[in-house]
């Protein structure tokens, strides 16, 4: 067969894509030519640091699960039932995209202030209070909000693309809507369950201003590594910032390298060209 020969329309999508790379491997080079190693054994060796680190993961994991359990059942909703004033749910589900970080840990804030002197619930709604305000469980709480909505999207995406005649036909096979669903159309929808977890963890690990807001910023408690790294920055400690977000850095390609690789295709689409 003879070589395909690019266009120029072609040879300019290929320079803008190898511009924008590059630019992003010059930003993780000047940032690992900045600091030296001594920054780096500080920040693993540091206490404070290593518990960031931990309540990051851990965190961000227990996010994720409650985000794809919400995601999951919500986008085959906006998908595939006719839903009454549809707009407004939509409107909703994006209202936690659009909105800056810090709007959400306010709403989640101001939410438990008011809440506890209702009639009758105020003392749930305060022993809840008690329970996410300035505490780990509060991390948990304002990264599920940030990024719930992304894996909503994604799956709502993800089921609009695929034929709704397969799980028809399983169902005139004898299985129940249910039956259909998990045995057919949530298989279908395994690359973009993936992709739904990969963002939402993206989103959920990298916050720290609502953060900051609902679980605040005690070191050794409620630090984790994003408000590690502001609080470093804020006190001029730059080199040390830099370290932590070195690791944040390379837990984020190691987790993207392994979801590519047990996927065996691309997270966010159907792969390149053969």
């Amino acid at each position: 067969m003879r070589r395909h020969k690019r266009t120029w329309f072609e040879h300019g999508t290929i320079a803008v894509l190898l511009i924008f790379t590059g630019c992003i491997v010059a930003l993780f080079v000047a940032t690992v030519s900045y600091i030296d190693a001594e920054p780096m054994r500080e920040a693993l060796t540091s206490h404070s640091v290593r518990h960031a680190l931990f309540l990051s993961v851990v965190c961000s994991v227990i996010s994720t699960l409650l985000s794809i359990l919400v995601a999951v059942p919500s986008g085959y909703a906006l998908s595939r039932q006719r839903l009454r004033g549809a707009m407004v749910y939509d409107i909703l589900v994006d209202a936690l995209i659009v909105l800056p970080v810090l709007v959400i840990g306010m709403s989640i804030l101001v939410f438990f202030h008011q809440t506890r002197a209702l009639p009758g619930v105020g003392g749930f709604f305060l022993w809840l209070g008690n329970l996410f305000i300035h505490r780990v469980p509060g991390i948990v709480l304002a990264m599920f909000f940030c990024s719930a909505s992304f894996a909503v999207r994604v799956m709502k995406a993800t089921f609009d693309e695929m034929d709704p005649r397969t799980e028809h036909v399983a169902m005139t096979l004898g299985c129940t809507r249910w039956g259909a669903f998990w045995r057919v159309v949530l298989p279908q929808a395994r690359h973009g369950l993936i992709a739904a977890a990969v963002l939402s963890w993206a989103r959920a690990v990298g916050v720290y201003g609502p953060i900051m807001i609902v679980a605040g910023a005690v070191e050794g408690k409620t630090y984790v590594l994003p408000s590690h790294i502001f609080v470093d920055i804020t006190v001029g400690r730059l080199k040390a910032a830099l370290a932590i977000s070195l690791i944040m850095i390379a837990m984020a390609f190691m987790v993207l390298l392994l979801l590519k690789t047990f996927s065996k295709s691309s997270l966010f689409g159907a792969g390149g060209a053969e």
